[in-house]
This record gives C-alpha cells, structure tokens and sequence, in this order.
C-alpha cells in the first residue's frame, strides 16, 4: 500500500493541537449537555456612586436564581463584589448603601463634639480645612482631600461576618479586588488579608482618597490599570463571565473648567482606555455583558444610589435572556445559596489587642481602648467609639482595626495606627473680614503653627498669628502632666491691637488703638470635655488716639492680675452650630499687688444651645458680663453692637460695667455641600435683646466722670444667608433696630 508521505506531518500537528483544543471542546460539549453547570464568575466595573447599579443587577441575578462562582472588582465594584461575596444579600446591601449618610462618611473627623476641648478652642478662630506639615525640617502636603477614616470603619461593619477569614478562597463566595501598585503602576490583585483593606485599596482615587499603604506597598485605584478585571476572572477558571460596565461617565465640557474637572476627566479617560481593551475579551456567544444606562448620574451622586440601582435591575432584565440558560431549579438554588449568606462568622471573643504603626504618639494613649477589649466579648460598639475619640485628636491619617484567628478560639485584634506622614507640625492658614455700612471694617490674614508630641506625654508648641487691622499673636507651650490631659501647665504670650471705638450719644466721635500684651501660665485640667484655667499674668495696655475727639486718656497702664476661664463645648460646628451646647466663663482681676494701677473685677459668662428639626436650627444664645460694681476702663466695659449682637447697631456700639444679652436664631439649611468643601447653606434670621448699665468714662481733661453710654434697653432682628465651608463661615447679612436703624453685613471668617 502506497503510503500519504504528508501523513506524518499531519499527525504531529494533530498531537500538538489536539491539547490546546481539548478544553474549548469539552466545554463546549458540556456546554451542550443536559445538566450542564458552569463555573460563572461575575466582574463589577468601577465607577464611584454609579456602581450601586451592580446592587440592581445583583437582585436580578438573585430573581433568576443564578449562582455566581467568584467575584472580582475594582473600585465601587470592589465594594458591592466584596460585601457580596463576604455573605450580604442584595436586599441588604440595598439597604446599607441607601441609608447611609455619604456625606458623614466621607468626612473623616468624628463628630466636633468627641474633639478634645483643645482642639475645639483652636477651631473657635478657623483656618481653612487643609494644612501644610512639616517634618525633618520640609514642608509637606496631605497625601488626598479624604484620608478615608470613616469609609474604613464603614467596610469592617459591612463585612465584620468574614472578619476572620484571610484567605479571599475561604469567602462564601471567593473574591479578588483589583488595585494600582502606585509605586510601580502595575495591576495589584488583593486575595487574602483583611477585606477592609482589600476594598479601601481598591477604592482610593487619587486626589479624592489618600492612597492606601499595606505590607510596604502603596496602592491606589484599580480603575487605572483595570477597571473591568476580566482576565482576572478567567484565571480563576471559571467557564462564564457575566461583566457589568458602568461606563465611563466622562465629564461635559461645561464641568472641565477647573483643576478639578481636569483631573476627574483625565482619570476617565486612562480608565476608558482600559475598559476597551477588557471587553475585547470577552467572549459573545458564551460571556454576558451588562451595560446599565446611568444617564447623567454621575461618579460622586452617591444621594442618587436608588436611581442607579434601578438602572442595574433594568439592565439586568434586558440581559435575561442570555442569563436564563444558567438559571437552577428553586431547590438546587436554595442548596447553593445555603451558607452563603447571613449572619456569618463575626469575631467574638477578643485575646491579645496588638497596635501597630505608631512613631511618635505614645502608645500609652489606646490603654483605654486595649483595657476594654483584651481577654473579653467583642464591644463593637465601644471598639469604634474609642477608635473615633482617639482619630479626634488629630494626629493621624487612619485608625483601623481588623483580626486574626488564633488557637484558642479568640482572636487577635490588631489595630493599624497610621499617623500623618506629613507632620507633626502643621501650617494652617485663615482669612478674616467684616465691613458693614455704618463704617466697621476688620480685616485679618491669619497663619497657624501646631507641634505635636514635642515629647511623650503629648506637649505641643502653638503660635498663631493674624496680620491686618486687628494684628494679634499668641504663643503657648502646651505641657499635659499626664496623657488623659487630667493636669496641665500652659506657659503664654499674647499680643495684639484692637481698634475701639468711642460714641457719644449713639455717634462716633473717636477712635482709639488698644494694644494689649500679656505674659502668664495657667494651671489646668480637662475633665469630660470641660477645660478649667487659671492663673497669674503680667500684662500692660497700651491706648493711643487714632482719630476723634480725645476723651480718653492716652498713654500705657499695668493690669497685671490672675485669670481664670472655663471651657465647655459639644458644638457639631464653630461656625453654624445644628447641634450642641457650649459654655464660655472668663474671669479677670488685675490686682494692685501685682502692680496693676486699677484693681477691678471683670467676669462674662456666655451660653449657646443649639438644636435642629431636619433642616431646621433653633440656636439660642445668652451672655452676661459684670464688674461688680467696680470701675473699669473704656475698654474693659462690655460692648453690645454688632451683628447677631444687637444687629443694625454700629459694632460695639454701647458699652457699660454690666450686661445682659440673649438673642434666638432661626436658620433652614437650604444646599449641603460636599466634604471636604463644607457642610451647608443655610437662610435665617434672628431676634436679640440687650441691656447695659451706664458707660461711664472719666475726661482726661476736666478729670470729671462722662457718661459716654447711658443705660440701653435695645431690641434687633436680622436676615441673612450663611455658609459653613472649607474656610470657615460667611454671611451676609442685613440688621435692623427697634430704633429704626439698619446695617447691612458681610463677614468671611472672623478677624
């Protein structure tokens, strides 16, 4: 028999092809066989606020009863694949994202209320919501707008029921989270350790979110190298892909104006880049991609979630079809879905508590929470609220927690303390201005300083500086004598000019330069939120006619004394207050035995209450102010005049050794503006009564007393539009007098 000379050659290539062939048409043939059932492997896109669409295909996929293999995602779709796979339903992933306050979540302070009372002076006189550190000697800058504080401790109480698995493959349903290593630019896949962390690397755009640091690698959003993980996917063999791909929501043109806008688009478009690569992939006649149309919901609408779920569970219907054949009987779904969700296994009995990352801060300070917490049930709750008190005072980036199984059935609690890489000294900066048309002008640029743990029980160096027409600086040395702050000592100097009026008869006819310097230390202690000081000081005020009648006497005096202040505030806001109470005593006594040439008395006490109904603040403020019957200098009597201070009259209008005020505002907050610009807008106005004794002054000339001011009753109300944002507060404002007067206000800050 004549033997085919091309017959070897064909069986060499049959022997190397048949391999490579082998599994395409197993799975096809399977594909084709009755009770076939595939690995299916879900990909969620990123893209911010629009990815609570995959929630909505998620309950389709639930109604269709198909069950997925394995879940990887980038970014927001990290968020929703990881919950997901950890064991939450659809039904209450829903819930959770639509309930929660992203607005709160994305500004990473605790409550103003849980600051120490230290920090809640500071923001008493703002500066704008962004600081320059120095460390080693070089300026530094925040590593992102949001360092993510909340965010974390929202993904641990999202998937706290797989708190303890380290390996993702021991998930109810295995995950990978998609990364950028920022180091190198490569593609991070994240498939084992802490899910938190997995997710919030996943998650950090840059700019918006500080990066995330873990095991010596920096890692930020994995939209820039992989924003549709698909070749991730296969290579954990699964059969089918089911791709859901938000889009890239490209910005209009209208929005590119600014760096913002530029920047948010040049991230769309590396990310669009390489979606188009992704769903080259995919395969048509086996994958199923899902393209929900989001319209104009954008990346940062996350008020927007319930619209965005419903444009995934419409997507997701239209796509039924191609995703029926993977469809499980009712009782083969229950059986896969069996102990995959629920509940799950979250930690419960805590062993050793172990803190982490701390350089500077003494780790004395987390004794409290590591008491609580060793050797007993997990308090949760207390956990994070003690985590929270602690991020308050201000010297770190983050404060997580997560936990590894140990041999005793406890588990370790590990808490990663990362501190500020860009301090621990802090440059903040601060504009104040006030005008108003009855001729009042402060205007003041203000620069701080703040150098933390200069040793270990926490002593901080302050210095803050305003130049302008109302030039001030104070200096303190801030030295606890414990860590809890329970006793300190605080050696100052404080320096500064005021311009004070003079009016007779409700005219101006002067105005004088006060300038004040003093040198003291207090003793103190800082009890639940309450600030107690006291002590001596050595101080010499200066007064110098500016323009105007001389009815004062020029020249320096000694009002060296003792002081003593009081400090209580739970205020959510320095600026507009919706909820808190805070309390302000100051005593001052110069004392002719410390060579003081006038010996008086002086005590103001000042309240205010704040509290809201939705929209709606009702804030009342009262104040008193005495000398006990003594005489004190012109500007040393307490002022009435001002805006919310008996608005449409002049500022510091009228003065007197007594007095008594107490107004009621009313505001609506109409816009909320998002972290980290500020808080809100807000409409209202004010009611406000007055009183004050005689303001008697003694003429330089005659040597006779002048009853400058004399005994007021005054009645004002007041309208304006406010701000509480990034740079402090704003109004403008207009005031008007039982008398018949007006004034018109703009402030910015406070001067």
């Amino acid at each position: 028999m004549k033997r085919n000379p091309a017959a070897p050659f064909a069986a060499i290539i049959l022997l190397v092809v048949l391999p490579l062939l082998t599994p395409w048409l197993q799975a096809h043939a399977a594909d084709q066989a009755p009770g076939y059932l595939p690995r299916i492997g879900l990909v969620l896109s990123g893209g911010g606020a629009r990815g609570a669409a995959h929630i909505g295909v998620l309950k389709v996929l639930e109604e269709l009863r198909i069950p997925i293999h394995v879940v990887v995602g980038t970014s927001m779709g990290s968020l929703v694949g990881g919950a997901y796979a950890a064991g939450l339903t659809p039904a209450v992933l829903e819930e959770r994202v639509t309930q929660v306050d992203w607005d709160e979540l994305f500004t990473d302070d605790p409550p103003r209320g849980e600051w120490p009372a230290r920090r809640k002076q500071a923001a008493e006189h703002p500066t704008f919501d962004f600081t320059i550190g120095v460390r080693d000697g070089h300026l530094k800058l925040p590593k992102g707008a949001i360092a993510g504080q909340q965010v974390q401790l929202f993904f641990n109480d999202l998937v706290k029921g797989a708190e303890t698995a380290r390996d993702f493959d021991d998930l109810p349903i295995p995950f990978r989270a998609v990364a950028t290593n920022l180091e190198n630019g490569e593609m991070a896949v994240f498939d084992r350790g802490p899910l938190p962390v997995a997710m919030r690397a996943s998650m950090s755009v840059p700019g918006l979110f500080s990066p995330m640091e873990w095991e010596d690698h920096i890692y930020v959003d994995g939209g820039l190298v992989r924003n549709l993980p698909i070749d991730v996917a296969r290579r954990l063999g699964v059969d089918v892909i089911i791709a859901v791909n938000l889009g890239s929501g490209y910005l209009p043109r209208e929005d590119l104006g600014d760096i913002i806008g530029v920047t948010g688009q040049m991230i769309a478009i590396l990310t669009e880049q390489n979606v188009q690569a992704s769903l080259a992939q995919i395969d048509p006649h086996r994958d199923v991609l899902i393209k929900p149309d989001l319209g104009d919901i954008t990346s940062s609408d996350f008020d927007r979630a319930p619209e965005a779920i419903a444009t995934g569970v419409a997507a997701a219907r239209q796509a039924a079809p191609q995703l029926a054949r993977f469809s499980l009987s009712e009782a083969d779904y229950a059986a896969w879905r069996q102990g995959r969700f629920g509940p799950g296994h979250p930690a419960r009995q805590v062993g050793e508590v172990q803190v982490v990352g701390l350089e500077r801060v003494n780790p004395a300070v987390f004794h409290t929470l590591v008491k609580a917490q060793e050797g007993r049930p997990l308090d949760r709750e207390r956990l994070v609220d003690d985590i929270q008190k602690i991020y308050g005072q201000g010297d770190y980036e983050r404060i997580s927690y997560h936990f590894q199984p140990q041999a005793d059935d406890r588990d370790l609690l590990i808490l990663n303390a990362v501190e500020k890489a860009w301090g621990p000294g802090y440059l903040g900066f601060g504009l104040g201005l006030m005008t108003n048309n009855q001729g009042d002008s402060l205007f003041g640029l203000r620069a701080t300083y703040d150098q933390r743990w200069v040793n270990s029980l926490g002593a901080e160096v302050g210095v803050d500086l305003t130049l302008g027409n109302v030039p001030h600086l104070h200096a303190e040395f801030y030295q606890p004598l414990n860590l809890d702050r329970a006793a300190f000592v605080a050696p100052y100097l404080d320096y500064g000019l005021d311009p004070e009026s003079l009016f007779f008869n409700e005219q101006r006819i002067a105005r004088y330069d006060v300038v004040r310097g003093r040198i003291g230390v207090d003793l103190g202690t800082t009890l639940k939120g309450t600030e107690l000081r006291l002590g001596p000081y050595l101080g010499q005020t200066e007064v110098t006619l500016d323009t105007g009648s001389p009815k004062l006497n020029e020249g320096s005096e000694n009002d060296s004394g003792l002081r003593a202040r009081l400090y209580y505030d739970t205020m959510d806001s320095a600026a507009v207050p919706r909820e808190g109470t805070r309390v302000f005593l100051d005593v001052r006594n110069p004392l002719e035995a410390m060579g003081a040439d006038v010996q008086f008395t002086r005590a103001i006490l000042s309240a205010t209450t704040a509290h809201s109904f939705g929209p709606n603040t009702f804030a009342l403020k009262i104040k008193g102010g005495t000398s006990f019957g003594e005489r004190m200098p012109y500007y040393d009597q307490f002022a009435l005049g001002g805006f919310l201070n008996l608005s449409g009259y002049a500022l510091d209008e009228f003065r007197g050794g007594d007095m008594a005020f107490a107004g009621l505002a009313y505001y609506r907050k109409i816009a909320a503006l998002p972290p980290p610009i500020g808080r809100g807008l807000y409409l209202g106005g004010s009611l406000e009564a007055g009183w004050l004794s005689d303001g008697i002054v003694r003429n330089p000339s005659t040597g006779e007393d002048v009853t400058l001011s004399p005994e007021k009753h005054g009645f004002s109300a007041s309208l304006f539009f406010g701000s509480d944002t990034w740079i402090g507060p704003a109004y403008l404002g207009l005031g008007m007098t039982d008398a018949g007067d007006s004034a018109v206000y703009v402030l910015i800050g406070q001067p």
